[in-house]
């Protein structure tokens, strides 16, 4: 790593396309100090209620993060590497102890099991702080465990796949649709990691040797690697005055092979990158001078994208960290310490008609830190839409619960032949919204009130509880 209900409009009121990215797994985002936006809304809206903070009193580290929700947009968990967070804010059972980093530069990715419904893997990177010790690893979340609020499988933590991998973590889907290519680096190497996630789980890894060497050099251990969102290219920076350096490489989504790694620059301090939606623009950003510089990977020859290189913003003292593409279309970019994102506003073009706004998304009061979410390339995501309808949940014994109307434009019914503890029902932000500690069997309950959209009810038997999805209309 290293150390070194607002809503703002956005510089000509979102005037800008969406991208065609149809699927709504990554609308709601959880970083920095208990920051979040949600996409779902048109500009994004600022979340309140995250989990993730700053890890260490007086530092700005919480740099990997990674969410995912349902084809919705509704959020299903959310984790910084260390905890799992599911969609009402707790954290699952077992979803402590992980073997990420809070300094990893990109700690956590989550990926849904190709072929099934209910399982999520994710995955973990350490820090350099802690010498790399616990490389990469995985963990699987069930999702119909705990009232379907998810819960991270006993038997299947922090399972170790790599030992000494970079802070850097990616995942691009495989060329027949289904499976997953999870991307790693190996510390002091060229050597990078394709691990193949499939429905069996684990299959292969792969392994590519190109491009520079990433030494281990004290301080200089961060920064972030992308996918360009068709999967095709991979960019790579290593901050260092001593031995940082650019990359861009293809990928070949088919193999997982990473080959043709040319450098950018060396001996520079980029620490973030990301391309543009049409994949024809590559953004970097520096901690050592506080700038932005974007290349025009139409230009020709590595000779002419290398010449193409042109300077965007300064900002001085008061630098840029993550980078990402959002749902939006645009780039957004982390401030460490900020109650703000900076943004590009239309990275698809040339420099300056790219528009970069350096205040352009409130935080609603909290602050941003060093990293934003992690996602597959091009938002390439399938099976987040669960059925647990088959599963044994966990309570003790078979309840038999009836709701109607569902959906509802205010007011439904919860029934069942056994006695209810108590009732509680909370929104998509995981907001308390009604609670009833003695219901009867046969509970009448009234979301007239309260906006459109789902709400969470958790309902408590004495041997244990179940959650139900609400889904209130206009």
């Amino acid at each position: 790593m290293v150390r070194m209900r607002k809503k703002i409009l956005f510089h000509l009121a979102f005037l800008f396309p969406f991208i065609c990215y149809s699927q709504k797994q990554v609308n709601i985002w959880y970083f920095g100090n208990h920051a979040g936006l949600d996409f779902n809304y048109t500009p994004p809206a600022p979340l309140l209620n995250g989990q993730t903070d700053f890890a260490h009193a007086g530092m700005l580290w919480n740099e990997g993060c990674s969410s995912v929700s349902d084809s919705s947009g509704t959020l299903l968990f959310y984790t910084n590497g260390e905890k799992v967070w599911n969609q009402i804010h707790q954290i699952m059972p077992n979803g402590s102890g992980l073997m990420g980093h809070s300094s990893s530069t990109q700690s956590s990715i989550i990926i849904p099991k190709p072929g099934s419904s209910r399982f999520f893997y994710l995955f973990t990177t350490d820090a350099s702080e802690n010498n790399f010790q616990a490389g990469l690893r995985y963990s699987k979340v069930d999702m119909c465990l705990d009232g379907v609020l998810g819960d991270v499988i006993s038997n299947e933590i922090n399972v170790k796949l790599l030992d000494s991998v970079t802070e850097k973590l990616i995942s691009i889907k495989h060329s027949n649709g289904n499976d997953y290519w999870i991307i790693t680096h190996k510390n002091n190497s060229d050597k990078f990691y394709s691990v193949r996630l499939t429905s069996s789980g684990i299959v292969d890894t792969v392994i590519s040797n190109t491009g520079p060497i990433d030494a281990n050099v004290s301080g200089a251990t961060g920064g972030q690697m992308v996918s360009s969102p068709n999967g095709l290219k991979l960019a790579y920076a290593k901050p260092s005055a001593l031995n940082g350096f650019t990359l861009i490489a293809d990928f070949d989504p088919s193999t997982g092979i990473v080959s043709n790694g040319q450098s950018l620059t060396t001996n520079g301090t980029e620490y973030a990158v990301a391309f543009s939606a049409n994949n024809s623009k590559l953004y970097f950003s520096t901690v050592g001078h506080r700038e932005i510089y974007q290349y025009d990977l139409n230009a020709g020859n590595i000779s002419a994208i290398i010449a193409s290189k042109t300077f965007i913003f300064s900002s001085g003292p008061d630098g840029w960290e993550g980078m990402q593409l959002a749902p939006d279309g645009r780039i957004y970019i982390s401030r460490a310490g900020k109650g703000y994102l900076s943004a590009i506003e239309y990275p698809d073009s040339l420099c300056p008609s790219c528009n970069y706004i350096d205040s352009a998304v409130y935080l609603g009061g909290q602050k941003a830190s060093f990293g934003l979410p992690n996602f597959i390339a091009g938002y390439n995501y399938s099976n987040t839409s669960y059925d647990c309808s088959s599963s044994v949940n966990d309570i003790s014994i078979a309840e038999s619960i009836s709701v109607f109307p569902n959906p509802t434009a205010g007011s439904f019914s919860i029934r069942s032949s056994s006695e209810y503890q108590s009732i509680s029902i909370y929104n998509s932000l995981g907001e308390l919204v009604y609670e009833n500690k003695k219901p009867s069997k046969n509970q009448e309950i009234d979301l007239d009130k309260q906006h459109t959209g789902v709400y969470f009810c958790r309902v408590k038997f004495e041997g244990g509880e179940k959650i139900l999805k609400i889904v209130k209309t206009d």
